[in-house]
């Protein structure tokens, strides 16, 4: 952000905090600050993100004082039913926090009955008062910053949107060279978990600028359904592109090049298929002297094919590898051109019906809602909740219930997003005594009229509104404390005691919630960790043992279940995993050094990818050629039992011993002289060529899964999983 916009989006905020406050005082509103906050919270990089943001505040306020006030309805005499009732609505929000995108609108709707309570002592003659306020005044607050930022400089979110989108696909052909390095025995370069993790987070990110430049971008509006097929077209090329990987890393012993004459020739194409979409985005953004041209046959599928001459000197497990591998490759070749189809009509190349007969593909692998470690999570701000309340109870501390609602508003943010709570009570705690009490106890008693202490409150948002252009925490901190401490209204009142009591408080309701967070062991990473170890490797022995099974007599029942297993068990862990690997405490646990925990987080990673690879090719094989399974039916038995048997061992994360270590090595060259037995039998001479192609994908999958197995074994041996399990304190 330039120096000219940092001016500017201050200068907006603080006439908006200018106009609230003229506004609650002309009205003579008695509790300004729930206004104020919102204006505050809501000032982000955009009018669209700061109008959706808003939204989802004056929302979740609304559902919050509706919850509120029928919690104090039904609870009015009874301490403990308001409790019990409280820290259930705060386990529900908390959990939906988790699995919606409208994280702000459960945070406000469970934060707003604790403040409500807080607010009003129980007296439910109060409450309504307090709830209709909280709401009306949020609302004011949010409409007078969006009118202020529409109408002065208004910062749509569409020049964001094309920055993230160009960075995004940038990273992926970053990512493509590497993998494409890999063919030729390279190692994995340092950096490429990393990266992988960074394009993760882009593409949530430009999917949260996406949705507010549907608000303030009119270019983008009237071009929603192609931007939503490039949202699912970027989903289905990096999840085709990581199956390619995969299935890649089984063909660094094959000379590939000579199996596939056109191997190179294609792989450039794909390296100048991203690249020329990389000027595109140039061309989105209203570059006129980008190259929009693509070279001859960019936008023709490759023609990707086996040398059957050279693929005849290899043995069948090489030619399933290969198979397996030419697959995937296809695959990948399909989702860069819808990826440069959807890309043409947005850059106008191409009109609107380019993408009629186009159907948004649902994710068949998105992570379910419903999961028992969001529950887990979401029972963090109940139990400080009612940890606070107790200390409350008996104690009686100043400041009374205020002690409870902090707890509760943290545990609620620690569930929204990782933070340091430590770091956060000095930030708050500086706020307010260095740039709040100062203009509290020196400056505000002097002032003589209300135009005064409307020019201080510009002043001070104008310039801690500037210094939050370089660092938010600049903003945040000394304007929330400002707007908690100062309380702006018709009869104020200035109390030094009262400041003090705050920050007890503050301290008291912080300290609680790190204390909770320090002893309750099940939300501990590396205990998030263990449980998910545990909850996947069963999830994939489920689902290997399902795969080809009872297909041809319930093929759509056998499916869903496993879809299922995979919503449930298999995806949540893997999105979460690597952000587990970067909150783990290897000062605590020693032996799992951070390149073991790397390597294992790599392994179960690969697992998963392989097993999705092997699930839909037996999906593929199922309906095309079903008599294909019958034929294989005792082979596939063998190996299920097997991986099954392995994986539910595993699951228990006892050590693996050096007999099971062996015993999973040697399984793999078993299967290999099993299916060279089926290889030289009679039985393949029935089969036709689509059965005989599918065969080998399905085997090449198969070894691929085994050797993704024995690799998760060796990385399993090197975590010590008693250190992670034996508790802290």
């Amino acid at each position: 952000m330039n120096r000219t916009t940092q001016l500017r989006e201050a200068f907006k905020l603080a006439l908006s905090m200018l106009l609230f406050y003229w506004l609650t005082l002309w009205m003579d509103w008695d509790y300004s600050k729930f206004g104020a906050l919102a204006i505050v919270v809501t000032s982000l990089a955009t009018t669209g993100a700061s109008l959706n943001k808003g939204i989802m505040r004056v929302v979740g306020t609304g559902i919050g004082a509706l919850a509120g006030f029928v919690l104090l309805s039904l609870f009015a005499q009874s301490s403990w039913g308001i409790l019990l009732g409280v820290s259930v609505w705060l386990v529900a929000v908390a959990y939906f926090i988790q699995t919606t995108r409208q994280g702000d609108t459960w945070f406000n709707a469970g934060f707003v009955p604790v403040a409500i309570w807080s607010s009003s002592y129980m007296q439910l003659d109060s409450a309504f008062h307090i709830a209709s306020s909280r709401f009306l005044e949020t609302a004011a607050g949010v409409l007078v910053f969006s009118l202020v930022s529409a109408l002065l400089w208004p910062r749509t979110s569409g020049p964001t949107l094309l920055q993230q989108g160009r960075s995004l696909w940038d990273g992926l052909g970053q990512l493509l060279s590497l993998y494409r390095g890999q063919l030729s025995g390279e190692q994995e370069p340092a950096g490429t978990a990393e990266l992988r993790t960074k394009l993760s987070g882009d593409y949530q990110q430009m999917l949260t600028t996406l949705e507010a430049a549907y608000t303030d971008t009119p270019q983008v509006q009237s071009r929603k359904r192609a931007w939503e097929l490039l949202r699912s077209d970027l989903r289905l090329y990096s999840g085709a592109q990581e199956l390619w990987r995969e299935s890649s890393d089984d063909c660094r012993q094959l000379d590939l090049p000579v199996l596939i004459p056109s191997l190179e020739v294609d792989l450039d194409r794909l390296e100048q298929r991203l690249q020329h979409g990389a000027a595109l985005w140039q061309a989105v953004a209203g570059d006129d002297n980008a190259a929009t041209e693509p070279p001859s046959g960019l936008l023709s599928p490759l023609e990707i094919a086996i040398d059957s001459k050279a693929a005849g000197q290899l043995s069948a497990d090489q030619k399933a590898a290969v198979a397996n591998f030419a697959r995937q490759l296809h695959s990948l070749d399909r989702s860069s051109l819808h990826l440069l189809q959807t890309l043409r009509v947005l850059a106008e190349l191409d009109p609107m019906d380019t993408l009629a007969e186009r159907i948004l593909q649902p994710d068949p692998y998105r992570p379910s809602r419903w999961h028992p470690e969001r529950l887990f999570t979401a029972l963090f701000p109940a139990v400080c909740w009612s940890i606070a309340w107790g200390f409350w109870i008996l104690t009686d501390p100043p400041g009374g219930p205020a002690i409870p609602m902090i707890a509760a508003a943290l545990g609620l943010s620690a569930v929204m997003a990782p933070i340091n709570l430590t770091g956060l009570l000095i930030v708050l705690l500086l706020s307010m005594f260095i740039t709040v009490a100062p203009v509290y106890m020196f400056l505000m008693p002097t002032l003589d009229s209300g135009a005064a202490l409307l020019g201080l409150v510009f002043t001070y948002t104008f310039v801690f509104g500037f210094l939050g252009g370089k660092s938010p925490v600049l903003k945040i901190g000394p304007l929330m404390m400002f707007v908690m401490v100062v309380n702006i209204t018709n009869e104020q009142v200035y109390s030094f005691m009262a400041m003090v009591a705050f920050s007890l408080v503050l301290l008291l309701g912080v300290s609680i919630v790190v204390l909770v967070d320090r002893l309750l062991s099940p939300m501990h990473p590396e205990k998030i960790l263990l449980r998910g170890v545990r909850r996947f490797l069963a999830g994939c022995a489920r689902v290997t043992g399902d795969i080809g099974l009872s297909m041809a007599r319930q093929p759509q029942r056998a499916r869903k279940l496993r879809r299922r297993v995979f919503e449930s068990r298999i995806v949540p862990f893997s999105a979460r995993l690597n952000k587990l690997e970067q909150q783990l405490d290897y000062d605590l646990f020693p032996d799992n050094t951070p390149e073991k925990v790397s390597r294992l987080v790599d392994s179960l990673q690969s697992l998963r990818w392989r097993l999705q690879t092997l699930e839909i090719t037996y999906d593929r094989a199922a309906e095309e050629s079903p008599e294909l399974l019958r034929t294989i039916a005792p082979l596939n038995a063998a190996w299920r039992q097997h991986v099954r048997d392995t994986l539910n061992r595993w699951s228990r994360l006892k050590p693996v011993t050096d007999s099971e270590a062996t015993k999973e090595a040697a399984y793999g060259t078993r299967l290999a002289q099993q299916l060279e037995e089926l290889h030289a039998s009679s039985h393949l001479d029935a089969l036709d060529d689509t059965a005989l192609r599918h065969l080998y994908t399905m085997m090449g999958s198969t070894q691929s899964l085994l050797e993704s197995v024995r690799m998760l074994g060796e990385n399993m041996r090197q975590i010590n999983w008693h250190q992670w399990s034996t508790e802290r304190f």
